[in-house]
């Protein structure tokens, strides 16, 4: 699987780090919009974008909302201090992105080629966010990218993955787009014997699946293996209560050891 555009992405933010006053502007946008107090936080892009996450873990979404609203609000803007204040949102947005990818992959679709799409529509999500949308905002970008990539590439495809009606009804935006991203996942995983139906789409399996997907589409794992591995993980779901502890112990690590090196390299991509 080509990853170019991410890897590009990663290069692009080093070299927007590397400008000295890069830090110290972000951090004077998050002081004026009073997100931060005076010299708190890195002065230091990288370390800063760092510890804002840390911060929103901490704290929960009402942080994120602080600071990627402030920033949006200068994206909205001209020059080159909008420019960097919407670099910093895509790259807060990567994993997203990556997910967002995985899940729009269909037969016959390069990843690259699908990430080209959805980074050019998370851009264009970041440059035009409305800002009187001040709540959930990262589940927000995530949405309207994921939107947005499905029709482009809906217009090349009919087969992309589009508005589902039902998916209206969940209780949240974060719940819209994790279900909406979790759908594409179970097509692609279904379609290749990786999980038995829809019914196994619980956000737990889901995630196996996709981990499985990407170690597949990567080279990192062949089909027949990803495959006995998702047979091992329902088996054991079906089996618990009649195999010993120990039994499930040593199933169990064997799966773990075959995933470990995908996960590394996924969270690396990522």
């Amino acid at each position: 699987m080509d990853i170019r555009v991410f890897r590009g992405l990663n290069a692009e933010w080093a070299l927007v780090c590397a400008e000295p006053s890069a830090g110290a502007r972000v951090r004077g946008w998050l002081e004026e919009a009073g997100v931060l107090t005076p010299g708190e936080g890195p002065s230091e892009l990288e370390e800063l974008l760092g510890w804002l996450g840390v911060r929103d873990r901490q704290v929960g979404r009402e942080h994120s909302d602080r600071w990627m609203g402030a920033l949006l609000a200068v994206a909205a803007g001209e020059g080159a201090g909008a420019r960097l204040a919407a670099r910093v949102v895509v790259q807060a947005m990567v994993d997203g992105a990556v997910r967002t990818t995985l899940s729009l992959l269909r037969p016959g679709r390069d990843f690259d080629e699908v990430g080209q799409v959805v980074v050019a529509a998370l851009y264009g999500v970041v440059r035009a966010y409305p800002l009187h949308r001040t709540r959930k905002v990262a589940a927000n970008l995530r949405m309207e990218t994921l939107h947005r990539a499905s029709r482009e590439l809906r217009a090349d495809d009919p087969q992309a993955l589009g508005w589902d009606a039902e998916l209206a009804g969940l209780a949240s935006g974060e719940d819209i787009e994790e279900a909406a991203c979790r759908a594409g996942v179970v097509e692609q995983a279904v379609a290749g014997g990786l999980m038995e139906g829809a019914r196994e789409w619980e956000p737990a399996r889901a995630e196996l699946a996709e981990l499985l997907l990407w170690g597949v589409q990567t080279g990192l794992l062949s089909a027949a293996r990803a495959r006995q591995i998702a047979d091992e993980v329902r088996a054991e779901s079906r089996e618990q209560a009649g195999v010993s502890a120990a039994a499930r112990r040593k199933r169990r690590s064997r799966t773990v050891a075959r995933l470990r090196p995908v996960a590394r390299q996924w969270v690396r991509a990522a």
